[in-house]
């Protein structure tokens, strides 16, 4: 699944979705940050992320997730890839 970022902030719902899954936050925004939920967006935390670079942010689950937000800037691309290949 991929979207877009068309402000400066976006929530994906995720459900569906077979674990575990690597998230990717393609940004280079000053602040920017992928954060997850487990109770249906009641709640968000900072995972650990796995690999940065000055574009790019990465980071894996296995924790079955509601929602993941993140925070970035407007035309940043958020990725997510699957076990399940969704």
């Amino acid at each position: 699944m991929q979207e877009v970022l068309t402000a400066t902030t976006k929530i994906v719902g995720l459900g569906g979705f077979k674990y575990p899954i690597t998230v990717t936050f393609d940004s280079d925004t000053v602040g920017r940050k992928i954060e997850f939920s487990t109770n249906f967006g009641t709640e968000y935390w900072e995972p650990v992320i796995d690999k940065t670079t000055a574009t790019m942010l990465v980071t894996y689950s296995e924790l079955t997730l509601t929602h993941i937000k993140v925070t970035g800037d407007i035309g940043d691309k958020l990725t997510v890839l699957s076990a399940g290949g969704i």
